[in-house]
């Protein structure tokens, strides 16, 4: 209806992506035509997250308003066309995509596919074409029955890289039939595979985690290990992108460790479920983040104990057991990314960029601020963020809703609002501050110059104007810290104070770009900046001095 046949919740999205799909079955079909199409998808969204429901018929409708509801901060939209027709000569996909991403404020949340016969006939080949394993192959070791066995059920060796291209340019997607899922294209761990083999190829076995490889049987020749019955079933990557590399040839080889196990069991059966549970195992492993990284670094050791101090919980590595009778609530438990989004949002006043791009936080500036220099104090702020943002999230949100749902535009105030965590809690944070004394008037003007585009120089200046908390021991007058019914209600008239602005900022900027979504807009800092500086003086500046004279 109305553009969108398939809506959906992307299942190997850890993000829970959208995904809008529009088929159209036809023995030919024109670049215009095509254009034609995947904008009407545009429309279906825009009009949707608009609140133009009475378009849509009820099914549709609920449908994408409780995947729509899903979504988190870091979600994609996602787009897919397919036709039966065969892609013409004169069909241009890369100027379909570029003239769809226009019709979108915020292109960076939007991914778009286009596929024809020839792309749909190919899967339905592979589908096909695939066996439960590869029937006979060997791969290459580096010397001479240099291996390490377990018993007679498996073995770990140094395959050639070669050798494992060879086998997927002889079998493709075969090799991976047992694996959980095909290679999946793009991201960072492509990427770094691809930097790994093209120059330091030497040290890639030290990187890379290798394979894990399930056979019906394996047996030792030289410096040759021949398998049947077998498939990759974790390592799928790696495998994908040593086929594609141009820098892995005959003359040009080098090493990864290899993992080989015999499939156990009588029966067919009992040999998949071998193989789902040894690949569903090896597919469990997380990779390591930016913050497994740092984990065991002289400063996460000592915030993790000044976080201790303020009776919160600070995971230094996933997986630590926290006792939930020590600390009962969830906002007395937090680890480096919540810490690090929080603190961008409220001591450097980045909101919108603390919802999408987390490593910043890892820039030295930043990171040793929040967990080098002034540890202590951060933690006690810290401490409240945490409280604050779960308020917003399990109070104030359903209040919101609740007092503004019969409202004539409810279809924007409640959207606006779901989605104005991190400039509510950033502007708590500045009032707060600004209170205390420790954002001045003069600190003011540079956040509100940072309204307009940025150079480096302005952004240095706007770093150095928020950045330092001074003496401050606590976010919020320890009177209201003392009377949590006083801390929220300051923290409703706060976050309702810097939404209803928020919504007539956003309302007035929607007549300049009629698409502009709530989300898209509250993805730009400069959006939240101009805020304050319209209403600071009418609005904001006496709106706190209220709040705060009630204490």
């Amino acid at each position: 209806d109305g553009g969108a046949d398939i809506l959906l919740s992307d299942p190997n999205s850890e993000t829970a992506d959208l995904i809008i799909g529009q088929s159209k079955f036809c023995k030919t079909i024109s670049n215009e035509q095509v254009l034609n199409a995947v904008r009407k998808m545009a429309d279906f969204y825009k009009d949707m997250t608009s609140g133009h429901y009475e378009r849509f018929n009820e099914k549709v409708r609920s449908r994408f308003l409780t995947l729509y509801s899903e979504l988190g901060e870091e979600s994609k939209i996602h787009f897919v066309f397919y036709t039966s027709a065969p892609e013409k000569k004169s069909i241009d996909k890369a100027k379909i995509e570029k003239k769809f991403r226009e019709q979108f404020i915020d292109s960076n949340a939007i991914e778009v596919s286009i596929l024809f016969a020839n792309d749909i006939n190919k899967e339905i080949e592979d589908a096909q074409a695939q066996r439960p394993t590869v029937e006979n192959g060997k791969i290459r070791i580096d010397d001479k029955d240099n291996y390490l066995l377990y018993g007679d059920k498996a073995i770990i060796v140094n395959a050639s890289a070669f050798s494992i291209k060879d086998l997927y340019a002889r079998h493709g997607t075969n090799l991976l039939s047992l694996n959980l899922r095909y290679h999946i294209s793009g991201g960072k761990i492509d990427k770094e595979i691809r930097e790994s083999i093209n120059t330091n190829p030497e040290s890639f076995w030290l990187k890379n985690n290798g394979l894990t490889i399930i056979c019906d049987n394996f047996r030792i020749d030289g410096r040759e290990v021949h398998l049947e019955n077998f498939s990759v079933v974790n390592g799928g990557q790696t495998t994908y992108q040593l086929y594609k590399s141009e820098s892995l040839y005959k003359g040009k080889d080098f090493w990864l460790p290899c993992k080989i196990i015999k499939s156990i069991g009588e029966t067919k059966d009992e040999k998949t479920d071998f193989s789902l549970e040894i690949a569903h195992a090896a597919n469990a492993q997380k990779p390591i983040t930016q913050e497994d990284l740092k984990v065991n670094a002289p400063e996460q050791m000592s915030f993790a104990k000044a976080m201790k101090a303020v009776g919160v919980f600070y995971e230094t590595k996933r997986g630590e057991k926290v006792s939930s009778k020590e600390y009962p609530y969830a906002y007395r438990k937090t680890k480096m990314d919540e810490v690090g989004k929080l603190c961008m949002a409220a001591i450097f006043q980045m909101p919108c960029v603390s919802r999408n791009r987390k490593k910043l936080f890892h820039e030295g500036r930043y990171y040793n601020y929040i967990f080098a220099e002034k540890q202590s104090q951060v933690a006690k702020i810290c401490k409240e963020l945490l409280y604050i943002n779960y308020y917003f999230n399990k109070t104030f949100k359903r209040k919101f809703k609740n007092d503004n749902e019969n409202e004539e535009d409810s279809a924007i105030r409640i959207p606006f609002a779901n989605k104005a965590r991190t400039i509510c809690i950033a502007f708590a944070a500045l009032a707060a501050r600004y209170y205390q004394g420790n954002i001045t008037d003069q600190d003011l003007k540079t956040i509100h110059a940072a309204a307009k585009p940025q150079t480096d120089s302005a952004a240095d200046d706007m770093y150095k104007a928020v950045r330092d908390v001074g003496s401050m021991q606590s976010l919020f007058p320890k009177e209201l810290s003392e009377n949590m019914d006083l801390y929220d209600a300051a923290l409703d008239k706060l976050f309702t104070a810097i939404i209803e602005e928020g919504i007539l900022a956003y309302s007035f900027a929607c007549d300049d770009k009629p698409n502009l979504t709530a989300n898209s807009f509250l993805q730009d800092d400069k959006n939240y900046y101009a805020i304050l500086k319209r209403f600071w003086d009418a609005r904001f500046a006496p709106k706190i001095k209220e709040v705060f004279a009630e204490i």
